[in-house]
């Protein structure tokens, strides 16, 4: 191969490495959550990973409920709590794991304990930025 064959080569090839070096990579955020009652008859975990998505979040993974029944729910957060939200899912098998593939406009989850007859316990409150 000549000078200015391998030159022009190795030109294409630095042009496509910055080409694929500036395009903006997905960003995923990793988030465990974990919720249970005051007296442990509720009790449940989440591991979700989040990416943006079309001016959204999708949020995937997995809710398991090892007893009682758990709620992950998309909820925004104003004056340092929550208020509506939508549910993503919800289970009340004991030793269940639902899987999760969701998208929400929401920018927050939460793992709650449902509670019958009783308060509700809610796991920390994680905001999203995929």
């Amino acid at each position: 191969m000549n000078l200015t064959r391998r030159s022009a080569t190795l030109a294409a090839l630095i042009a496509a490495a910055l080409m694929t070096a500036a395009q903006p990579a997905l960003a995923n955020q990793w988030i465990s959550l974990d919720a249970a009652s005051g007296d442990s008859s509720v009790t449940g975990h989440a591991e979700l990973s989040v990416t943006r998505d079309h001016g959204g979040y999708r949020i995937t993974g997995a809710v398991e409920a090892f007893r009682g029944c758990v709620e992950l729910k998309a909820v925004n957060m104003h004056l340092g709590d929550y208020w509506g939200g939508d549910t993503i899912t919800k289970t009340c098998k004991p030793n269940t794991r639902v899987p999760v593939d969701s998208w929400t406009h929401h920018g927050d989850v939460v793992l709650t304990a449902l509670v019958d007859g009783g308060p509700d316990w809610d796991s920390r409150i994680v905001a999203l930025h995929g």
